[in-house]
């Protein structure tokens, strides 16, 4: 449907300009028979046309009015002008006799009418790129919304809760002070779901922290204390990040992880550059159940890739591949 409303959108373009330029030609009986007697001039306008108004549509505007180079658009565009007309007026200099008399007229003239063309493009772009952001925009918010939902089922999951307050429990008649701490963390990461993400960014220091609580009470679940090895390397800790942006993936270990022939079982690795953080996260899991088919090509994971596509366009690499009975996910991200 989007495209086609870009189709309908150049063709009326193009209907309109057809219909001006020929109102132009037919005000000047001299432009008329020139036309009349020279049909292929009509061609060479056009398509003198159509390259100024997709050079500035496909390169000219994306590359210096979208990044807010203003000034050097200006100059650009003049000289831009000039050049094409004074290339299509020497054109029409060397195939068409009768039209040497008038080539410096047309030249003035071939300047204004190149301006106008490519502005018309660059226009055009303009609005193509506006009603993409729109929907890209409204596209965002919905999956916001969704995410919101999804994210408010896994933050208040009672399977969750009940297995985490039940570990805590057992905790408290081997050490009361390590199941106090457990509790501390416990709140502190219901409160990071429930009121921290509701903001657009947050600083990595958080994000990390929440990652390492979460890990800290997942670890209560297995005996061996190395069954989770978590790795941080922050270098920059004024960095932001879209809250809970890592946390499908450190989830989808937990929830398909098996007890390997090594520890750790799950392994996760986190390095916070000046402007980039890669992620790494690797697990064993049991290739014989029949719910690791959906280890791959969860819908967590498909959501995980559409969020990232949509708040970190062109600035993401995210590889996801496994083994006979191990599961990887690598994510470099650039803040810039």
């Amino acid at each position: 449907m989007q495209k086609l409303l870009y189709i309908v959108v150049h063709l009326l373009f193009w209907t309109t300009f057809t219909a001006l330029s020929w109102m132009a030609i037919t005000t000047n009986p001299g432009e008329t028979a020139f036309i009349s007697d020279h049909p292929s001039a009509a061609a060479l306008l056009t398509c003198w046309a159509m390259v100024n108004f997709y050079t500035y549509y496909f390169y000219i505007q994306p590359l210096f009015l979208d990044t807010r180079k203003f000034v050097t658009y200006l100059f650009i565009s003049i000289g831009f002008s000039v050049i094409s007309s004074l290339i299509f007026v020497g054109l029409f200099w060397l195939i068409f006799e009768s039209f040497r008399p008038y080539a410096m007229q047309k030249f003035v003239e071939g300047i204004g009418g190149t301006f106008l063309i490519s502005q018309c493009g660059s226009l055009l772009k303009g609005f193509v790129s506006w009603n993409e952001g729109l929907q890209q925009k409204t596209e965002l918010e919905n999956q916001s919304l969704k995410n919101e939902l999804s994210m408010l089922k896994a933050q208040l999951s009672p399977h969750f809760l009940f297995n985490t307050l039940n570990n805590i429990d057992t905790l408290i008649y081997k050490s009361q002070e390590e199941a106090s701490e457990m509790l501390i963390k416990l709140s502190e990461l219901l409160r990071y779901m429930l009121y921290e993400s509701e903001t657009k960014e947050v600083s990595i220091n958080k994000e990390l922290a929440y990652l390492q609580q979460l890990t800290d009470l997942q670890k209560l679940r297995f005996e061996a204390s190395e069954f989770i090895e978590l790795n941080i390397d922050n270098q920059n800790s004024e960095l932001k990040i879209v809250p809970l942006l890592l946390l499908p993936f450190v989830e989808n270990a937990f929830k398909f992880v098996s007890n390997p022939d090594e520890l750790p079982a799950i392994k996760i690795s986190i390095n916070v550059g000046e402007k980039h953080i890669h992620f790494r996260c690797e697990n064993y899991f049991n290739p014989s159940e029949k719910t690791s088919g959906s280890h791959t090509g969860g819908i967590g994971l498909i959501n995980a890739r559409r969020r990232l596509e949509l708040l970190y366009p062109g600035r993401f690499e995210l590889t996801i591949n496994k083994t006979n009975n191990q599961f990887f996910v690598n994510l470099h991200l650039s803040s810039t």
